[in-house]
């Protein structure tokens, strides 16, 4: 997604500072694969996707967030972690260590539209993350942005 996309659509600075991108993420459910800003419903989101890392000599961090939790008129829960998984080696996440385990989309009933947000960061060298409570109220208000 183009960085101009990203600022037109909120996501910098909601979710990220503006940044060059230097790779790209490939992200496919049964029912189809994430692109720019495509819409997936609940049901077909339920299950991890399968993801393609852009190489298999680094090591990656990958979340996947919410910032518009509860709601995009009021995301006072901005961002809800829906998965996390750190020190991701060899393009391979089922290598990487689970901070917090996938939950599907399930944004409540009449809450409109959210920005379903998946984030790569490519890592330096390998990390431990301080224990997630992944509850649901432990899942609300994370920010990537300070925990990368």
């Amino acid at each position: 997604m183009s960085s101009s996309l990203l600022q037109e659509k909120g996501i910098i600075p909601d979710v990220v500072d503006a940044f060059e991108a230097s790779s790209s993420l490939s992200v496919e459910y049964p029912a189809g694969g994430v692109q720019d800003g495509n819409e997936l419903t609940p049901d077909n989101t339920k299950e991890a996707p399968k993801i393609v890392l852009p190489d298999k000599d680094s090591l990656y961090t990958l979340a996947f967030i919410d910032p518009d939790a509860p709601s995009n008129a009021d995301p006072k829960f901005r961002s809800w972690r829906h998965w996390l998984v750190c020190n991701i080696k060899d393009g391979d996440i089922a290598s990487g260590d689970v901070s917090t385990p996938y939950i599907g989309p399930g944004p409540p009933a009449g809450s409109g539209f959210h920005r379903y947000c998946f984030v790569l960061y490519k890592q330096k060298a390998p990390i431990r993350p301080e224990p997630f409570n992944n509850e649901r109220e432990g899942r609300r208000s994370f920010s990537i942005k300070s925990f990368a």
